[in-house]
């Protein structure tokens, strides 16, 4: 069985490392979503950044002034989009599952077959074949990136539920281990109570005037009380002794029975001697020991 003192020390420890816990999942938690807000961001503008580059080509069909550099701007522009979501970085840690990934890879495949189709058209070769394909890999492109997006929400809020769990199996932990520190609080205060009962025996019917309500003061002041009593049996004691050996050494000569008595009585009162000064060192180191117990708990 283990002591009260062992006791308090694991539900201490316990609740320390749920605390620890609660507070690093918390703080996790809030790095994450800055760091969850930058991806999906990011993803967002891909999409419309796919959108843009089709469009910004359509405009350089009917020679719209500035189409041309409008569409570099947005094809690299996507492409540096690209390389940060892929990249193990401070603010971006790569795809963070086989599903984005693949759904990424889709994304870049049509991508690179649209750029192809781009440059091939830049430099004169109006085939409307190519430009119709050129228009299905966008609007593939752009399904792909609204994929995307949706399963970096997905992958988002699967970490938060389970952070959230954690939390939950934590403050349920805690609050078990707050019910099982209540139990102990109030068998630590019913060991105290018969604590304070049986120190309160030792006086007897007297009565000691106690300016304190601590429970460890009254006890100190019942045992010191108790402590005098004894000291002062002690010495009378010791006193006894001492007349004894005068009267043993008046009546030494007597008769043989008569010294065997005296003697007899002699080891007898010095055995209760002894006895009452184990008794008095025993209740010495009690006395020492609620005054430290005191002192810590008020240690102001």
């Amino acid at each position: 069985m283990q002591s009260i003192s062992t006791k308090v020390r694991w539900i201490v420890a316990i609740l320390s490392i749920n605390l620890v816990t609660i507070i690093m999942v918390d703080i996790w938690l809030n790095m994450d979503q800055k760091y969850d807000a930058k991806v999906i961001n990011t993803a967002g503008k891909q999409r419309m950044l796919s959108q843009r580059t089709v469009l910004q080509l359509h405009r350089l069909l009917v020679d719209e002034e500035g189409a041309y550099e409008k569409l570099q701007q947005a094809r690299n522009e996507f492409d540096q989009n690209f390389k940060r979501l892929s990249a193990i970085t401070t603010d971006y840690q790569g795809f963070p599952n086989a599903e984005i990934e693949a759904t990424m890879m889709e994304v870049q495949e049509h991508w690179n077959r649209m750029a192809g189709l781009i440059d091939r058209y830049l430099v004169g070769d109006h085939n409307l074949n190519d430009l119709k394909a050129l228009y299905d890999n966008g609007d593939s492109a752009l399904a792909l990136m609204d994929k995307a997006v949706m399963q970096y929400e997905a992958n988002m809020t699967e970490k938060r539920l389970l952070a959230y769990r954690i939390q939950i199996a934590l403050a349920l932990i805690s609050f078990g281990i707050i019910l099982y520190m209540a139990r102990t609080t109030l068998q630590i205060q019913h060991n105290l109570q018969t604590f304070m009962e049986r120190s309160k025996s030792l006086i007897g019917k007297e009565k000691i005037v106690v300016k304190s309500n601590n429970e460890l003061d009254i006890a100190y002041s019942h045992i010191e009380y108790f402590l005098k009593n004894v000291e002062d049996a002690l010495q009378s004691a010791t006193d006894a002794i001492e007349k004894s050996e005068v009267v043993t050494a008046g009546l030494y000569g007597a008769t043989p029975e008569a010294k065997n008595l005296l003697e007899q009585s002699e080891d007898a009162m010095i055995q209760v001697g002894e006895e009452l000064h184990q008794t008095s060192n025993r209740l010495k180191k009690l006395k020492s020991n609620l005054e430290k117990a005191n002192a810590m708990r008020n240690p102001f």
